[in-house]
């Protein structure tokens, strides 16, 4: 059976979730449910979900009238809530894994225990830029890993990530030559090494995967909270990129990640619009790709019963822009645009 996956940071969703709502949450949760309903995904990824069962329950409810539920730890005994603390997600903005109700009983959610029992431990070493001696860090939000029955022996996971933010609050400070100094450069550098490593991280889990099976079908997807390329700091001071450090090395092809928007015309291959303080670029001219589908090979070889073939990704501008005609701020319906792949049958 044919298999449509998305991916939507869905900015504050949690501010969605009320037994009283005012015209604008109304008005939002209207927009979010229709671009979602244009979409149509089997499963779908979001990220700045709610903090917790009780409450992405109540927004699956709320927004979706449970045509898409959340698939999660609690067992059947379990009170809604009670395994909170075993996703392992800091803060309120949390990673969900939603599917068509039909489709639940092909779902499991997999404890971030195992994540861990893989790769060999919660927090890894990091050597900060310049420092011999290292510290720890861990995800501030766990990855999520969703694994899909296909049905007939074979299975596949999904990765749910969102890595650490880089939004840095420290003033901007140039030099006579109009260099960056001072702590703006110190805190950009410690949030895009931690970022990098939270990447290897999860490559690491891929890699456990491959040592397992020899055809692994897995997805990574969510916000990486990137570009599409090398930007300032990653030019001048990290000399890598992101995506490059998920999608792995290419000469080792069999371990190697397409990515689902490779094939993507360019001028649609963004998710989001920020403005660029550094660069000085306002949003309106800075589309940025910060959201992505990357699938390992035997999804995309034809060595499961599903494949990506050409074309199979895109990002859901025209489903945004319908549903978010004439909203505003505080109806719009989020701030990234949802990114979807169609997986279709292997025909034999």
């Amino acid at each position: 059976m044919p298999l449509k996956i998305a991916t939507w940071n869905l900015e504050h969703s949690d501010r969605l979730i009320s037994e009283d709502p005012t015209p604008n949450i109304l008005d939002r949760r209207r927009r979010v449910l229709e671009t979602v309903e244009e979409i149509n995904p089997d499963i779908l990824c979001i990220q700045e979900g709610p903090k917790g069962e009780q409450r992405i329950d109540a927004f699956c409810e709320q927004v979706f009238n449970d045509k898409w539920v959340p698939v999660l730890l609690k067992q059947p005994a379990d009170a809604l809530g009670a395994r909170d603390k075993e996703y392992q997600i800091k803060g309120t903005q949390w990673i969900w894994f939603l599917v068509r109700a039909a489709l639940a009983g092909q779902c499991r959610l997999q404890s971030p225990d195992i994540w861990q029992s893989f790769i060999g431990g919660k927090t890894w070493k990091v050597n900060f830029w310049g420092e011999e001696k290292a510290k720890r860090h861990s995800h501030y939000r766990h990855p999520q890993v969703l694994v899909y029955d296909l049905g007939n022996g074979q299975e596949v996971e999904l990765l749910g990530v969102h890595l650490k933010s880089k939004i840095n609050k420290k003033r901007i400070k140039r030099d006579q030559d109009g260099n960056l100094i001072g702590e703006y450069v110190n805190e950009a550098m410690e949030a895009r090494i931690k970022l990098a490593t939270e990447a290897r991280n999860i490559r690491q889990y891929i890699g456990a995967k491959f040592d397992q099976l020899a055809n692994p079908g897995l997805i990574v997807m969510g916000d990486c909270n990137d570009g599409p390329g090398h930007d300032y700091f990653e030019t001048l001071y990290l000399f890598f990129d992101l995506i490059s450090n998920l999608q792995g090395e290419v000469l080792l092809a069999e371990r190697f990640f397409n990515h689902a928007l490779f094939d993507a015309p360019g001028h649609l291959r963004w998710s989001a619009k920020y403005r660029d303080a550094v660069l000085k670029i306002p949003a309106s001219k800075n589309p940025l790709l910060l959201d992505h589908i990357l699938i390992s090979q035997p999804l995309c070889r034809g060595q499961l019963s599903l494949v990506a073939n050409e074309h199979a990704g895109r990002v859901e501008h025209e489903a945004f822009e319908r549903a978010n005609a004439g909203s505003n701020s505080k109806t719009r319906t989020s701030d990234h645009r949802p990114v979807s792949c169609q997986f279709d049958d292997v025909q034999n």
